[in-house]
């Protein structure tokens, strides 16, 4: 039974892990700013290579306290910054995180951020898999 047990926990782990790793985390940035400022804004493009849509449910890093989901739109004549719950990635498409758009934000560094150091995120996808990419902390 443990044995059997064992092979379906297998089975379902290499196939969530498959079905993340044709996601691609292209030129995530954070640009720097005084260590006074409480958060950061992160971008990137995500592509996502599969014939299947797939969405990104949460995210985490060592270097925040918490990473949320954002993006920016224009309601009643004014800018208003709205918490994602998803990051929906179509299948065969990218989506670009930028600035006025969708992107992550960073709260909380846990230590100060350095011009050229790199931060780790983990997503966490909506089949429960998980992939981790990096940040680059710009100018």
């Amino acid at each position: 039974m443990k044995k059997i047990l064992f092979l379906v926990l297998l089975v379902v782990s290499s196939t969530a892990f498959s079905q993340s790793s044709n996601v691609q985390f292209i030129d995530g940035w954070i640009k720097q700013l005084p260590p006074v400022v409480p958060m950061r804004a992160g971008y990137m493009k995500i592509k996502n290579d599969t014939d299947q849509p797939m969405e990104i449910t949460a995210l985490q890093s060592n270097a925040f306290e918490t990473v949320e989901m954002h993006e920016t739109k224009m309601e009643d004549g004014m800018m208003k910054m709205i918490e994602l719950h998803t990051i929906k990635l179509p299948a065969q498409s990218t989506v670009e995180l930028k600035p006025g758009g969708k992107h992550l934000m960073l709260i909380a560094p846990i230590q100060p951020l350095q011009i050229g150091g790199k931060v780790q995120v983990i997503a966490t996808f909506s089949n429960e898999a998980t992939q981790s990419f990096e940040l680059v902390v710009k100018k």
